[in-house]
């Protein structure tokens, strides 16, 4: 059986951004977390592009928002395994 897919960490992602002054990134998290979805993968994909933004696009970083980002990417490769991981390869 697999493993439960938390929203926490999203949820948690999205109050720290908001509160450290990203708003755009959290607004848009928001959108996806409040979003219509036909399947739950399609949810998860869709939270793991807005997280890979979050990595790349937010700066700095505070360690806490690290750690949720990486717990993220964690509940989204549950769906998507690999989910992420060759992202840096695009930084710019």
């Amino acid at each position: 059986m697999p493993s439960t897919i938390s929203s926490q960490p999203f949820h948690a992602l999205l109050a720290d951004l908001k509160q450290s002054g990203f708003t755009a990134h959290s607004a848009q998290l928001e959108r996806v977390l409040n979003g219509v979805w036909t399947t739950s993968s399609e949810l998860l994909g869709e939270l793991g592009q807005v997280v890979i933004a979050v990595r790349k696009e937010c700066r700095p970083l505070t360690d806490n928002q690290k750690i949720l980002i990486k717990e993220c990417l964690r509940q989204v490769r549950k769906a998507w395994p690999g989910f992420g991981l060759f992202s840096f390869f695009h930084r710019a």
